[in-house]
């Protein structure tokens, strides 16, 4: 979220649409190419914790008392096995999967892999409305990928934490090249992927830099400006510059309450709130008030872009106030004394950009993802939530929905896996952080790691999501989708 804590981060996304989960099992089944259905009970270990509630009543004796909620039941069975219920071949090297862990309560967990060697795989971002602080429903998102590129999505998942109120996603984000986020956050690891479609998990971080006529200056965030620092708004950023607006964040708000469905089950520390709106709408409008008569210099890309790759820009123009963010370019936003009097940029001049990734700075990166924490390094399941910032007590130990990515040792196989919310129709649980890094281990990653979860948590296939039967239309809208598709042309890469 905006406060920069990881309760505030995880709250709000765990808190909307999780009741529909606990609610609702998939009565529908994916057409399987084969069957199998096993059975496998484990030593299950389990805490029982009281959770009071802040509203109190009055004994008999006059006294206050705090009420008392339903005890909330943790149950920490060890992960050592998983049992095939549904698999399917959806094409050549890309396949889904959904089994259940040992134990007396088991976990479902629904996985889609690829083979990235297999022409025509890839791994891409969908952002949500294509708009940094846009919000899309997976399926929504999957049907608008599709017919704006031609290309076929197998499953999506979801992917960065978000901010709430401003929607706009958590750590470092690059879709197709372009930086869409370029800010990390504490020491949260992310997933980046190269233009040969190769995954590397690592604590990233993106920094950025515009060269002109032998001056250079130094990028301070993309598509939302955060100091008085140079800022550049791309395709993602809106249609103008200023772009926020006290109306937006008020939508923003409003949609964010539809989408809210609160149970017991899936309650956490913090909610929305109107002060903290209200607190939003003030900051939209000094951002505006900012920046409006700031120098903006509109320019139009020369080639793609790529992260740790130069990529000279053509300057259409430059003007203060209000301008239109152009097609296949992007808005420089310089602060107050940049220039020296008279010199600027002019039309027709070449600007450079450039971001770099602080390791693997030669990778030519096209794709990054980013969550918190790492949960498999070197085919070991350890958690790094302290090490990362990570500490809530119920993100970490709870049994939750999530969602995860991994890769295998030789870094062929990419591992998108779901974990269900707890279902009591067939007695399942969701899943610890542990015990996900205990799944994607014995999914086969030696690389993991966490992504966004519980009420966000969701997969679809071949557009059906996998937690329903068919489209449920209280699925939470999310910020980024990570999905496995097939292209429609494949492109050579160098």
């Amino acid at each position: 979220m905006l406060a920069v804590a990881l309760f505030a981060a995880m709250a709000w996304q765990q808190e909307l649409g999780a009741a529909a989960r606990a609610t609702q099992k998939s009565a529908k089944r994916i057409t399987s190419g084969s069957k199998r259905n096993t059975s496998t009970s484990g030593r299950t270990t389990s805490t029982s914790r009281r959770v009071s509630n802040a509203s109190k009543s009055k004994s008999k004796s006059g006294r206050t008392r705090k009420k008392r909620r339903a005890r909330v039941r943790i149950v920490s069975t060890a992960i050592t096995k998983l049992n095939v219920v549904l698999e399917k071949e959806m094409s050549p090297g890309v396949r889904y999967v959904e089994y259940r862990s040992n134990g007396k309560q088991a976990i479902n967990v629904h996985t889609i892999t690829y083979d990235r060697t297999i022409p025509g795989n890839a791994l891409r971002l969908v952002k949500g409305m294509d708009q940094s602080d846009g919000l899309e429903r997976l399926s929504d998102m999957s049907k608008r990928y599709g017919s704006a590129t031609g290309h076929s999505i197998h499953g999506i998942v979801n992917g960065n934490f978000w901010r709430a109120y401003r929607n706009t996603p958590i750590g470092p984000s690059v879709i197709d090249g372009e930086v869409v986020e370029m800010n990390a956050y504490k020491r949260w690891s992310s997933a980046f992927v190269d233009v040969k479609n190769e995954l590397t998990i690592d604590t990233f971080s993106i920094s950025g830099s515009l060269l002109w006529s032998g001056h250079t200056f130094q990028i301070a965030s993309v598509n939302r400006r955060i100091d008085s620092g140079v800022v550049v708004y791309n395709a993602f950023g809106g249609s103008t510059v200023p772009n926020v607006s006290a109306r937006d964040v008020q939508q923003a708000f409003q949609e964010a309450l539809k989408d809210t469905v609160f149970s017991n089950a899936d309650s956490t520390e913090t909610a929305l709130s109107q002060e903290r709106l209200r607190l939003e709408i003030a900051a939209a409008q000094r951002e505006s008030n900012v920046e409006y008569p700031l120098m903006k210099v509109r320019v139009r890309y020369l080639r793609s872009p790529a992260v740790n790759v130069p990529l000279q820009c053509q300057v259409l123009d430059a003007d203060t106030g209000t301008v239109d963010i152009p097609l296949r370019g992007a808005v420089f936003s310089f602060p107050r004394g940049a220039f020296a009097p008279g010199a600027r940029p002019r039309s027709g001049d070449t600007i450079t950009i450039l971001f770099k990734t602080n390791v693997m700075s030669t990778t030519r990166f096209m794709n990054a993802v980013c969550g918190t924490p790492r949960i498999v390094r070197n085919g070991v399941a350890r958690l790094e939530a302290t090490k990362e910032g990570s500490t809530g007590g119920r993100f970490i130990g709870h049994n939750l929905a999530r969602t995860a990515v991994g890769v295998d040792k030789s870094g062929t196989k990419i591992i998108l896996a779901c974990v269900e919310s707890a279902q009591g129709q067939s007695n399942t649980i969701g899943a610890t952080l542990q015990q996900t890094a205990e799944i994607m281990r014995l999914l086969g990653s030696y690389h993991a790691l966490n992504l966004d979860g519980g009420g966000s948590s969701g997969m679809l296939i071949d557009g059906d999501h996998v937690f329903f039967d068919g489209e449920d239309p209280l699925t939470r809208r999310i910020s980024v989708g990570l999905a496995i598709v097939r292209l429609s042309h494949v492109l050579r890469t160098r």
